[in-house]
């Protein structure tokens, strides 16, 4: 938006209408283009203050802070959807032991409520973690087994695929023809973005 005043300011400078007179039109051309500016400095600053607000909270650099940071929560309210990375992230910390708690489910089953992110995409976000913790450390545990087979019935596999996922499951290792298994169902999970 800043810049197409910008551009349209401009042009009004250089080849200013009939409208007016000539002076008053670069005046008005002029006026154009400073609020082009600073609407484009505004733009600028509020993307850099939630990717600096974004990089805080990733670190956690502040472990001890005693105080809200509110800016944060209206940034999240307000965008939710660019702050959803940060629930994939916390599921993939969830799995990386192969064990996902109850405390572990109800801190990202709260994440996902205060980011307000669809109860499927969440399942999606869940599936790809288990998946591709299992893949990473070439065993499943329980909770990446029922997440898994879960993962299974909405993608459209016959019930002799999903028996023979779970038949592959059943012994928590992966053989290669498993990993391949697995790796193919991830790839038929659609990403946030390809909805």
């Amino acid at each position: 938006m800043g810049a197409a005043m910008i551009t349209m300011g401009l042009h009004q400078l250089f080849n200013p209408g009939g409208l007016f007179e000539v002076g008053v039109m670069q005046w008005l051309g002029a006026a154009v283009v400073a609020s082009g500016f600073i609407l484009l400095g505004h733009g600028i600053k509020d993307m850099l203050l939630k990717e600096v607000r974004s990089s805080i909270i990733r670190l956690d650099m502040d472990d001890d802070a005693s105080s809200i940071d509110y800016g944060l929560i209206r940034d999240v309210l307000l965008h939710p959807d660019k702050y959803q990375q940060l629930l994939y992230d916390a599921y993939e910390m969830a799995y990386a032991d192969g064990i996902l708690t109850e405390a572990e489910r109800n801190e990202l089953s709260a994440l996902a409520r205060v980011l307000q992110v669809p109860e499927r995409s969440a399942a999606r976000m869940a599936t790809r973690a288990a998946i591709e913790s299992a893949l990473e450390d070439n065993h499943v545990s329980e909770a990446e087994m029922d997440l898994i087979v879960g993962a299974a019935r909405p993608l459209g596999l016959s019930d002799a695929q999903l028996a023979r996922i779970v038949e592959a499951l059943q012994d928590h290792d992966l053989d290669p023809e498993e990993r391949a298994m697995l790796d193919e169902m991830l790839a038929t999970i659609p990403d946030e973005e390809e909805e």
